[in-house]
């Protein structure tokens, strides 16, 4: 990705990084980092005009909208070895509410892959739904600027907000997992660290991806590789063809009207025009708040 040549903006300006973002969860990075954040580094079709990411939200979720690091040829090797540590140090009380949501859904004996498959299909559609993206919620502010137990117990939340609560999810469980933004989607995904290696999940539409040889895809495996990144449109409209067949009730509707008009714009999406669509993608780790007996 070439650099654009425009002035840097200030990575300390509280328009990027609100007074009340909370401290912990704050990320230091190498300084060679910096022109790959945010903003700084986006390609030219991606560099804001008026600033910063994330306008509508506050505190950590605007933080998080503009400390990610892009996925680049310079940065891909750091980002998919050192810069997110596995395994996840949890401490048990840390999240309860998290810890007593991912117990109903899990269980001992489950593999890696399993259990973060259990707490995206079978928990998130409970922990958390989107106002604008089926499984509905009622509509929800994007500027709330919820701690984790708040945003659980709000049961809505933006795709940003959602991939929050599916990472807590994973890591209560211990599997690590991080925010991954997609630009050109318009879209926050997650992924997260099971039996070896990082896969991507939609904690909106609840999916996940497999290439051609049946492992799961990463973010990077769908941007370095065009069988892979047609197997994730494949997976992606089979998701939407599946949601399609669902009752308004299901769908979160109020009617009958605006969930067909939802199933026909469903129904356009095209595995061809996803397959070849250009993918670029920013990677977020999303530290663990101090438990609170702490000090």
């Amino acid at each position: 990705m070439t650099q654009p040549e425009r002035p840097f903006l200030d990575l300390d300006a509280p328009e990027r990084n609100p007074p009340s973002t909370p401290p912990w969860a704050r990320e230091t990075v190498p300084g060679w980092l910096a022109p790959y954040q945010g903003v700084n580094g986006a390609p030219e079709r991606f560099a804001s005009k008026k600033g910063y990411y994330g306008g509508p939200c506050e505190g950590i979720d605007r933080y998080q909208a503009n400390a990610f690091i892009w996925y680049t040829p310079a940065t891909a090797s750091y980002l998919y070895t050192d810069y997110t540590p596995v395994p996840v140090d949890y401490r048990p009380g840390t999240l309860p509410g998290y810890e007593a949501l991912a117990a109903r859904f899990t269980k001992p004996g489950d593999s890696e892959t399993e259990r973060a498959l259990a707490l995206l299909t079978r928990a998130m559609p409970e922990a958390c739904r989107h106002p604008g993206m089926p499984p509905l919620a009622p509509p929800t502010r994007a500027d709330r600027n919820l701690d984790d137990e708040a945003l659980l117990a709000s049961r809505c939340g933006w795709c940003n907000e959602q991939a929050r609560v599916f990472i807590r999810l994973c890591q209560v469980s211990g599997l690590q997992g991080r925010l991954i933004h997609l630009y050109g989607q318009n879209h926050t995904i997650a992924e997260f660290y099971a039996d070896g290696a990082w896969a991507l999940a939609d904690a909106s539409s609840l999916f996940v991806a497999a290439g051609p040889d049946g492992r799961l895809l990463s973010a990077a495996a769908c941007h370095d590789g065009a069988a892979n990144q047609r197997s994730y449109a494949e997976a992606k409209v089979r998701r939407m063809r599946e949601m399609c067949g669902w009752s308004r009730e299901a769908l979160g509707f109020a009617d009958d009207d605006a969930a067909q008009r939802w199933r026909d714009n469903a129904a356009r999406l095209e595995v061809d025009e996803l397959a070849t669509r250009e993918i670029h993608f920013g990677v977020m780790n999303t530290p663990l708040p101090p438990h609170p007996g702490r000090g």
